[in-house]
């Protein structure tokens, strides 16, 4: 942290290092680090004990077992309310602020000690009180034991220290105890000359009379003898009264200054830069949408509150300004993740906010009725990649089962609530519950878990056992993830609101049924700072609020369906079915929510893996849009091809032939060593011995051909034989 120098109170840090016998500075609790603590803690929260003062002290310095990561933008906080903290950690009027660091970075992460310099000191009177740290920007890990387990107790001569409790906000939100705090407070005895003060309001429209309060300390009996206030810290005197008031006219940001003297320690003296704040401005604002493909046109509203009269926007931020309009529009031509930066003013006072990476502009695919993120179907008749048909590539195209290493195919399940479709046949395949190690299944998206701002996780669940505990998805490192906890699904530690390492739990009320499937969505709503569980599209269980337009969850490693990151035994598919998984980056309305769980989308997406002519891998994609039916614009397009050879487009209806596909070429023709059929044509179309082909298949307005699907695949018959991986097209 950046050291704070007093004005007259060299005596301070001279006692800091000569304490009188019987001084015991510091005290730590629960003992010195390094520490081990057993929770994070929550940025921005609170952690609180009680404190029994023998003698007045001044703390001069605390250290703290912050969970964050070095080098991490913090500030600290302290404050305390009358008897105990106990019966007031929800009552943010019961607690006064006392004192605070000027703000700097972690110079360690968890399990050491950051040490943060208060100025003026932490003034600790004779007495029982309760008392709150606050680290802004940084979790505070804590060790706890409980609720109703013993709280730690430290002792020094001069005061003791007794576990309390935290919240997962300021006196607000999730509430703990029994948690002992992780620091230390380093003290002398509370002599010299130290001047402090507070003014109330310190912020707020013009003219605003503010009322000033000394609350200078000085061990001289005879106490302090002459006050002199500069209320603009221009240097010229305004008043010489002990607790003065003074209207401030005119907009801007103010510094005050008070000297004191007293007839022992002479002269001190204390500025607090900034302290009042006239007419102040907040810069804030929203934008729709924050995710589509390229040309992204993306409109943005300014909503600061303070009268600003100048805009500044930076939609890059590269450092230029983009737009001097209140409320501009912006067109992203560029693939990427962009980050927004709005500068406000009014006549006295500017500030500025900036939103990371809350833009991400990206490639399409042909999926375009598909969830924009992340899609999995689970409609693959075999093999270990899992298509992501989502509508961008945002993503990767497909997923990776890392589990099972078993039988072939033991993850693809039947489902029986579907007439017609049987085990490992296409179009009704899930993520199956199989309770044989290690044949739970969990998908590796390949996508680093990156998600900023509103969106929709949804998925169909069956449960075989309500007393399962499973991971549904989440991510590689750190503890966001999503659980089915025995009998509802829980998101834990899932988002940083705002700031590093910012846990909460949403919970459903309902419990899991035994028989038949369950959709279930997760609504975030970032703009209303809101989120809150869908079952079969019915609001469930109370929703989280939040500050609005903070919710950030990255840098936590891929993004793991089935499980999160952990290679656990609690998976979620140990004893449950998945099914048709999708991430929206929006909050979708209940409305949307019920459309979704009608039908899985229209697609197309391929398995297999094809095998390489003289040049390439032949490719095969679909054009003309979604396959949807009624869409006379539908084609198959082929590339990677060999030119003046012979060569065909394979299409059937069926991918599955009873355990015989997919089937090896090579043992046929010798040529087509290492290739296979994934299917057996029912159409077989020429091609004209071109590198690249597109075969327009126009898809009939027939209602029987929802939910169905067709396959297809390119193979040359050239000196090398190639042949293109498979292509999946579900018709809706």
């Amino acid at each position: 942290m950046r050291p704070n120098v007093l004005a007259g109170a060299g005596l301070l840090a001279a006692l800091a290092f000569a304490l009188p016998s019987g001084a015991q500075s510091p005290i730590c609790m629960p003992f010195a680090p390094p520490w081990a603590s057993n929770n994070a803690g929550t940025a921005g929260g609170v952690v609180m004990f009680d404190t029994t003062v023998n003698t007045a002290l001044l703390v001069n310095q605390i250290d703290v077992n912050c969970s964050a990561t070095a080098g991490t933008p913090v500030t600290l906080e302290v404050y305390t309310c009358p008897v105990t903290w106990s019966g007031n950690q929800a009552t943010p009027a019961a607690w006064t602020l006392v004192a605070t660091d000027a703000g700097g970075a972690l110079t360690a992460g968890r399990e050491a000690a950051t040490s943060f310099t208060l100025n003026p000191p932490w003034q600790m009177s004779v007495g029982t009180y309760g008392v709150g740290i606050r680290v802004v920007g940084s979790g505070e890990a804590y060790t706890g034991t409980g609720t109703g387990g013993t709280p730690i107790v430290v002792t020094t001569n001069e005061l003791s220290l007794t576990g309390g409790g935290a919240c997962s906000a300021l006196f607000a939100g999730t509430q703990f105890s029994i948690r002992n705090w992780n620091g230390c407070l380093h003290y002398v005895p509370a002599v010299g000359l130290y001047p402090n003060f507070s003014g109330s309001p310190t912020s707020g429209s013009s003219p605003l009379l503010v009322n000033f309060t000394d609350l200078t300390y000085t061990s001289d009996p005879n106490g302090v003898q002459t006050w002199s206030w500069d209320f603009d810290n221009d240097g010229n005197p305004d008043s010489n009264l002990q607790n003065p008031s003074h209207t401030y006219n005119l907009s801007g940001t103010y510094s005050v200054a008070l000297t004191v003297t007293d007839n022992t320690f002479g002269t001190a003296s204390i500025t607090k830069i900034d302290y009042i704040v006239v007419d102040p401005v907040a810069a804030s604002f929203t934008a729709s949408p924050t995710l589509g493909t390229v040309p992204l046109m993306v409109s943005f509203t300014d909503t600061s509150t303070g009268n600003p009269i100048l805009w500044a926007w930076d939609f890059d931020n590269d450092g230029t300004i983009d737009s001097t309009l209140q409320n501009p529009t912006h067109t992203y031509t560029t693939a990427g993740r962009y980050t927004v930066k709005l500068t406000v003013a009014n006549t006295g006072n500017s500030d500025s906010v900036t939103r990371v990476d809350l833009i991400t502009a990206v490639g399409a695919t042909n999926n375009t009725a598909s969830a924009d993120i992340l899609e999995f179907q689970f409609n693959e008749p075999r093999g270990a990649r899992v298509n992501n048909t989502a509508s961008t590539t945002i993503a990767p195209a497909y997923g990776t089962v890392t589990l099972p290493a078993g039988p072939p195919n033991a993850i693809w399940q039947g489902d029986a609530g579907r007439t017609g479709f049987g085990a490992n046949e296409p179009g009704i395949g899930c993520l199956g519950a199989d309770n044989v190690t290690p044949y739970e299944s969990r998908i590796d998206t390949g996508w680093p878990f990156n998600i900023v701002g509103s969106h929709t996780i949804m998925f169909w669940a069956r449960v075989q056992s309500v007393t399962s505990f499973g991971y549904a998805f989440g991510g590689s490192v750190g503890s966001a993830r999503c659980y089915h906890d025995g009998s509802r699904w829980s998101l834990r530690s899932y988002g940083s609101l705002g700031t590093a390492s910012t846990a909460y739990v949403l919970s459903a009320s309902n419990p899991m049924t035994l028989v038949g499937w369950n959709h279930w969505a997760m609504v975030l709503d970032d703009a209303a700072g809101t989120a809150q569980w869908y079952l079969n599209g019915v609001a469930d269980g109370t929703p989280t609020a939040f500050s609005p337009n903070t919710f950030v969850a990255s840098g936590l490693g891929n993004f793991i369906v089935g499980d999160y990151g952990t290679l656990t035994s609690s998976h979620f598919t140990r004893y449950a079915d998945m099914d048709d998984f999708r991430i929206y980056g929006r909050a979708l309305t209940p409305a949307e929510i019920m459309t979704a769980m009608a039908s899985e989308n229209a697609t197309t997406g391929t398995f297999g893996n094809g095998c390489s002519g003289p040049a390439t891998t032949p490719f095969i994609g679909a054009g003309g849009s979604a396959p949807v039916i009624g869409n006379p614009t539908f084609t198959i397009d082929v590339g990677g091809m060999e030119a003046f050879v012979p060569q065909a487009l394979n299409i059937a209806a069926f991918a599955v032939a009873g355990g015989v596909l997919p089937y090896n070429l090579g043992g046929v023709l010798p040529t087509f060593a290492g290739c296979s059929a994934e299917l057996f044509p029912d159409v077989s179309v020429g091609l004209a011995g071109t590198a690249t082909a597109s075969v327009p298949i126009a898809i009939p307005a027939i209602p029987a051909l929802a939910g169905a699907h067709a396959y297809a695949q390119a193979i040359v018959l050239g000196s090398v034989g190639a042949v293109s991986p498979a292509l999946d097209i579900h018709m809706q």
